[in-house]
């Protein structure tokens, strides 16, 4: 029967460590109110945080605990061996659950089931430990606590789920109130400082917009969760109509475009190359590598998009700028951007993230003497044979 508990209690609270795991927000709002023992430990295995109940488990207070090493909740005997094992966890992140001897303050020793959740943060580089904890010995009482901790756990992600839908909706709405106006400023009588200035407020509001819309779904692509909306479609009239919508930023820039098959310069309403894949999102992605090089292009220059579809499926976007060295190893990373007024460092990250989706990959050569050109290979498969 206890075995069985037992099963039941790891479970569960392996269950509320992925929750933890997934969402350190919500996991450190809910912290201090978890009705099982959790602890947080660094690297060199001392406690930073505790909550209230892991205190009552082992007789100590908070002050007592932080800033001492967890191996004072540790006999002797164990002491070299959880070091090690603690050691190890930060090092290779694997799973560490289980049934462990402990010590409280009256040095009474007691079992507990236990299992732990990796932490790390992307600013400082930090790994964390975050172990939760219950007493062996209160299995069945710990269930109907873990329940209620699932339960309270969910409710959290729930609501914090509405609220951020709610908070979206009106996110968008504002922002779609704001291009309205700056589109209606944008027909008056403005120099052409301001009119540069209102263009890029209403650049800004309708990729503000984007990014709302589709969070969710660049969050699935970068876990490698997204399942593309997969439809037919002509690209070379997608390729145009991504043209057409950057008008403004084409004439502010004087840039001139030329759209080639083979060689041979693309008639937009004849030429075809009917492709399948996920319609919107190849969208963004050509939406932002033109966007990105019509910024980079020097004031006047042509802008070359070039496709083939022999030997492989390629297609080549190529202006006269040149990639700052400064920014070339991550030019694909997120946040990377360098001499835009309006970069935001993320139209690159998500068309190379699109680009990957579709089993392609994205590159780029660049050079005083060449310029930029962009290189976007696609599976053949994608190409609709007829």
């Amino acid at each position: 029967m206890e075995s069985s508990f037992q099963k039941n209690t790891e479970r569960q609270l392996a269950q509320i460590k992925s929750s933890f795991e997934q969402n350190n927000e919500l996991s450190y709002n809910v912290f201090q109110q978890m009705p099982i023992g959790i602890c947080i430990t660094n690297a060199n295995g001392i406690f930073t945080d505790v909550n209230t109940t892991y205190c009552d488990i082992y007789g100590y207070t908070k002050e007592e605990l932080v800033g001492r090493p967890f191996t004072t909740i540790v006999p002797d005997e164990y002491k070299e061996m959880l070091v090690r094992m603690h050691q190890e966890f930060l090092e290779k992140e694997y799973e560490l659950q289980g049934r462990w001897t402990v010590m409280n303050k009256e040095k009474k020793q007691f079992e507990i089931i236990s299992n732990a959740a990796f932490l790390f943060n992307e600013e400082t580089k930090e790994k964390k430990k975050m172990t939760l904890v219950v007493k062996a010995h209160e299995l069945e009482l710990t269930i109907q606590r873990l329940k209620t901790t699932i339960e309270i756990l969910e409710n959290k992600i729930s609501t914090q789920d509405i609220a951020n839908r709610l908070a979206e909706h009106d996110m968008r709405n504002r922002i779609g109130s704001m291009v309205s106006i700056a589109d209606i400023l944008s027909k008056g009588k403005l120099d052409q400082q301001q009119l540069k200035w209102v263009r890029m407020l209403k650049d800004i509001g309708n990729d503000t917009i984007k990014l709302l819309t589709s969070a969710k779904d660049f969050a699935s692509m970068e876990r490698g969760e997204y399942k593309p909306k997969v439809t037919t479609f002509d690209l070379v009239a997608m390729i145009a109509n991504q043209t057409k919508e950057l008008d403004e930023l084409i004439a502010e820039n004087q840039i001139d475009f030329s759209l080639q098959y083979h060689g041979e310069i693309c008639d937009v309403g004849t030429d075809e190359i009917i492709i399948k894949g996920d319609k919107f999102y190849l969208e963004h992605l050509f939406q932002n590598l033109l966007r990105n090089a019509i910024e980079a292009s020097p004031v006047g220059e042509l802008i070359n998009i070039s496709i083939e579809t022999d030997n492989s499926f390629v297609v080549k976007i190529s202006n006269k700028g040149i990639i700052p060295e400064s920014i070339r190893n991550n030019f694909f990373e997120k946040y990377t951007t360098a001499g835009k007024e309006r970069g935001t460092g993320l139209g690159t990250y998500i068309a190379k993230m699109i680009a990957q989706m579709h089993q392609g990959s994205l590159s780029f050569l660049t050079s005083e003497e060449e310029g930029t050109t962009l290189v976007l290979k696609l599976p053949k498969e994608l190409l609709h044979v007829k």
